[in-house]
């Protein structure tokens, strides 16, 4: 299944619409991606990640959301994950992101 990644900013958050898969093929493009926005948005202080259309995240997936909660992180950018499908959540927890960022089920 295709990646869709669809970035908004308002205010001093970007909403981050993610849906598909986030692999080891589509994570390095969200980092790209947040990176400029970053970079074009400098106010920004959250980012929001909705994830109800999210179907599956891989260890380099989530690889790439903890190098960007440290790279971005030290600029007080608070991260959140909504909407967190059950199946994408068990990873997430497995792999210690529940611990390190706000992470809600669907």
């Amino acid at each position: 299944m295709e990646t869709q990644i669809s970035l908004s900013p308002s205010a001093d958050t970007l909403n981050v619409a993610l849906s598909g898969e986030l692999d080891s093929l589509s994570a390095p493009k969200l980092y790209d991606q947040l990176s400029q926005a970053l970079k074009d948005q400098p106010n920004i202080k959250k980012i929001v990640f909705e994830c109800q259309n999210l179907s599956y995240i891989s260890s380099a997936g989530a690889g790439i959301l903890l190098l960007s909660l440290d790279n971005f992180g030290h600029r007080g950018i608070d991260f959140e994950l909504r909407k967190v499908r059950p199946e994408v959540y068990n990873i997430l927890d497995l792999l210690g992101l529940t611990k390190v960022m706000s992470v809600s089920n669907a």
